[in-house]
């Protein structure tokens, strides 16, 4: 079997939806697994959060969601993103909460007689999907006929130091809850705060939260951070392959790296086919025998070289790719990106390894 493997964390993941909910403050969290969990597995996750208590659940698309209502039938499941109208139906068949942000959506809703089992989006600066502001007084009646149980916004700006623009948006969604309730929408969950809201922002008025990267331990970004987040991804393999090179040789495609020096070289069984970034190619460092060590050359699709030289390792080492000692942010400075890039483009390929919960660990 090959070596590289991605090692989840399950006691990780039940620490952050811990620090999470506490930072709520009573609010319900709802747990956003979309994107296979960010790279995880969107399954496990899902059944590891169940058992700690956890019932709403928010995806991207209506084959995440149904993946979901497959694994569990009693959770609730919010598609976040817009979904073409004509799958608004099938949605209901599955009991799986949809979201309303134009008149297209609307239109459905009303044609179908749907009600219930939707959130109203808001468009407060984002300006991707849902209603503007400006347009709810003339939509309000149609809106409150659909019955829709929540309603919310997602913040643009919220993972910035300055939260000037964050607080503006915060502030237009509430006076676009406030026409909707005056036209006599009753909501049940009102929610605006993404990972980085929960972390940096009064929640005020909301009544929910949406739990996204920081549950798998990740820092929204380098402005907001919490030390008290726990990775809860390792990315590993071993050694392969190692050889001896000459002073003036060269490693891997175009020999961009050429020795300077007598140079021993491991080969890692992983490549940019596996989510490890091509552009990373001799930016990135490695874990191995208690040393970090350099990626030389460039990464291929399957494989790729790290300088052993003076080390005392052999073919099956462990080698820590991401982890304790190199981090994904580490990762996504080399590939001009951020962390949420990093894991969620793990591939199919690298085998997820699940480090059950421990009860007495949390």
């Amino acid at each position: 079997m090959r070596a590289t493997r991605a090692v989840i964390d399950l006691n990780k993941l039940a620490h952050n939806a811990k620090l999470l909910s506490q930072k709520a403050q009573g609010r319900e969290v709802m747990c956003i697994i979309k994107a296979d969990a960010y790279g995880h597995g969107a399954v496990p996750v899902l059944h590891s959060l169940v058992e700690q208590g956890f019932y709403y659940f928010g995806v991207a698309t209506l084959e995440e969601a149904l993946e979901l209502r497959r694994a569990n039938r009693e959770i609730s499941i919010l598609i976040l993103g817009g979904i073409s109208p004509e799958d608004i139906p099938l949605a209901y068949e599955n009991q799986i909460h949809v979201a309303i942000h134009n008149l297209a959506s609307l239109e459905v809703m009303e044609n179908h007689g749907l009600r219930g089992l939707c959130h109203i989006k808001i468009d407060t600066g984002m300006h991707r999907v849902g209603f503007l502001p400006n347009d709810l007084p003339a939509l309000a009646k149609r809106i409150v006929a659909i019955k829709p149980v929540g309603v919310f916004t997602h913040l643009a700006r919220a993972d910035e130091a300055d939260k000037t623009s964050a607080l503006k948006q915060v502030e237009a969604f509430r006076q676009a809850v406030v026409i909707l309730e005056s036209a006599g929408a009753e909501f049940e969950h009102v929610h605006f705060a993404n990972s980085a809201a929960i972390l940096g922002l009064d929640l005020s008025f909301s009544t929910l939260v949406r739990a996204g990267i920081a549950l798998y331990g990740l820092n929204p970004s380098p402005e907001v951070t919490d030390r008290g987040l726990q990775p809860v991804m390792q990315l590993v393999s071993a050694i392969s392959d190692i050889r001896e090179i000459e002073e003036l040789e060269g490693v891997s495609y175009s020999h961009r790296f050429v020795a300077e020096k007598q140079t021993r070289v491991a080969t890692i069984p992983v490549g940019y086919a596996d989510g490890y970034k091509r552009n990373m190619s001799t930016k990135v460092m490695v874990w191995i025998n208690g040393e970090l060590r350099p990626q030389i050359g460039r990464i291929t699709m399957d494989q790729t070289m790290i300088d052993v030289t003076g080390l005392a390792v052999g073919v099956g080492d462990e080698v820590e790719l991401m982890g304790r000692h190199v981090t994904a942010d580490d990762l996504a400075v080399a590939a001009d990106t951020i962390n949420y890039e990093i894991v969620t483009n793990i591939g199919k390929r690298v085998r997820r390894e699940y480090l059950e919960r421990s009860h007495d660990a949390i």
